[in-house]
């Protein structure tokens, strides 16, 4: 999962235009400055890439990266081989 971990990370730093360095496991949303805008706008880039479907309710208790990244991951494993 480190690659997609890596991948994940790339992708949440150019959609919501933190810079990665801010992007660390354990900091909360709030610390890095990715507010509910950024958050709709990493979801639709990663349902575009992995072709996933993220119910927006996934997200109803992330405070912070591991939540926010495992959320993520956990959809993108559970996609149904082509």
């Amino acid at each position: 999962m480190a690659a997609l971990d890596d991948e994940l990370i790339d992708l949440i730093a150019r959609e919501a235009l933190i810079d990665k360095d801010k992007l660390v496991r354990g900091a909360t949303l709030a610390d890095i400055g990715l507010d509910s805008v950024d958050v709709v706008s990493v979801v639709f880039a990663v349902e575009e890439k992995y072709g996933v479907e993220i119910p927006q309710e996934a997200f109803e208790k992330v405070t912070d990266l591991d939540q926010f990244l495992d959320v993520l991951e956990g959809v993108i494993a559970a996609k149904p081989a082509p």
